[in-house]
């Protein structure tokens, strides 16, 4: 899966770091002559160590620092990067205990309970062993409800926020036990810098970002609905944001009756002067039903933009194919516009010199890479935005080409409930091959699996097929 294979080969200074950790803890043991007595000590001591460091790294991905999005490729790949070395510190750390009780095996009722509570008695090592027991508790259930029961999102969001506590009962444990970790000067500074920054990161998206972050205020502008689809234009109230097409932000409604926490929607139109953007929004859940209570000239902070989905379509280097799932076309719209009015944008005199090197989309002299769009649905009720795509159409000027074919751009509705399921040889035959364009991902997952992994298998190269996934609840 391009997916997988992608994060894979992002991840490598997460793995490189947990390499890095059991080195130094080994060299100190040989270093220091201090070896364990018992075997089953070193697997339950590799996975703890692996297993704080992964979990050191979920919180600090989670921080949204722009020079982790630009390393990984957009915020969207971190999230699911902090996903993946989530579950596995969360599978990893049951190593820990189940190694330190094997010495008491065959025995199963003496191995159950050398995994459970203890009298300490006075014994800072039982103290930390119980407090072991609590923080594996609290990381389990939490990991359960989070990434496996798939709650609301508000539930989901205030539920994830415990898992900062699970970090401080962590080096808690570490400073209790008084173990390898403080027994080993390199270890010691390594560990607790490690747990330090991922303190860190948690205190700064729990507690700071919401006031101290890119944050821009702006204002209803327009709102319309199509079905249970609302549209909503935002303009800004001050400070204005720079955005790509396709990026998206957070958006926090200042409105009684709708709840203010914050939630991710991509931005469904091109960069202006004005810095006014667009969102489509799916209803589908108490929040974005609410969102009906909103008028014009309601106040929102926006917090981003977040995303690096466009930049290959804005290099302008090939041809683009765009396959939008569902909701998952809302991250098209905007380069669509893009991609139909870039012979009527701007004379390079009239955009601000600072904007021409970041925006050269708006500029009367770029040229748009042709590009074929392709809106999948199953009904042609789903398709909310199908008249928004084809207005673009008939408001955009062509300097003399007749319609966006002879352009060299297209747009087709396909609805799976009348075409059967769409197939990567589809497009191709659509598009006159896919090997040397790239191709654009959004939408439900199993779509976007099915698609790349026929991709894949017809020669189409990794780098040319671009997703867009936010699905924190997988």
């Amino acid at each position: 899966m391009r997916k997988t294979l992608m994060i894979h080969s992002r991840s490598w200074p997460i793995w490189a770091t947990v390499g890095l950790t059991l080195l130094i803890w080994l060299a100190s043991k040989w270093y220091y002559a201090d070896w364990f007595d018992n075997p089953y000590h070193y697997p339950a001591k590799t996975a703890s160590l692996t297993a704080t460091v992964l979990m050191c790294w979920s919180m600090i991905l989670a921080a949204r620092v722009r020079f982790l999005e630009t390393f990984f490729g957009g915020l969207d790949k971190i999230y699911q990067v902090h996903k993946r070395i989530g579950k596995a510190a969360f599978f990893i750390i049951f190593i820990h205990p189940l190694f330190l009780a094997a010495d008491r095996l065959p025995d199963p009722v003496n191995f159950l309970l050398g995994l459970w509570f203890k009298w300490p008695e006075g014994d800072r090592y039982l103290w930390g062993h119980n407090l072991g027991i609590v923080t594996l508790l609290l990381f389990a259930a939490l990991i359960i409800l989070t990434l496996w029961a798939t709650p609301a999102y508000h539930i989901w969001k205030k539920t994830h926020e415990w898992l900062g506590l699970v970090l401080l009962l962590v080096l808690v444990h570490v400073f209790v036990v008084q173990k390898d970790v403080a027994a080993y000067p390199l270890l010691t500074v390594w560990i607790y810098s490690f747990l330090f920054l991922g303190l860190c990161s948690f205190v700064w998206i729990r507690f700071l970002y919401w006031r101290h972050g890119p944050k821009y205020e702006y204002a209803v502008d327009r709102i319309g609905h199509q079905g249970d689809i609302i549209k909503l234009i935002l303009s800004p109230r001050g400070e204005k944001m720079d955005f790509w097409p396709s990026q998206f932000i957070y958006l926090v409604i200042h409105k009684e009756g709708i709840s203010p926490e914050p939630h991710p929607y991509s931005i469904a139109s091109g960069y202006n002067l004005e810095a006014s953007f667009r969102l489509g929004i799916k209803q589908v859940g108490d929040h974005t039903r609410s969102l009906d209570r909103l008028e014009k000239g309601d106040k929102v902070s926006v917090y981003g933009p977040y995303g690096r989905f466009s930049e290959p379509f804005l290099s302008g280097t090939r041809d683009c194919v765009f396959i939008g799932g569902g909701i998952g076309i809302t991250p098209f719209l905007g380069m669509w516009h893009v991609a139909l009015h870039s012979e009527e944008q701007l004379p390079e005199q009239d955009v601000p010199e600072q904007l021409r090197t970041t925006h050269p989309e708006i500029i009367r002299t770029w040229k748009s890479p042709r590009v074929s769009l392709f809106y999948v649905c199953r009904e042609l009720e789903e398709a909310g935005f199908d008249r928004d795509i084809r207005k673009e159409i008939e408001l955009c000027h062509l300097q003399g080409f007749e319609n966006p074919e002879q352009r060299g751009h297209s747009y087709e509705l396909y609805l799976s409930s009348e075409r059967g399921r769409v197939t990567a040889d589809y497009f191709a035959k659509k598009v006159g091959g896919l090997k040397d364009k790239f191709i654009f991902l959004c939408g439900p997952q199993a779509m976007t699996d099915d698609l790349t992994r026929q991709m894949l298998d017809m020669g189409v190269a990794p780098e040319l097929i671009i997703m867009e996934e936010f699905n924190l609840l997988d």
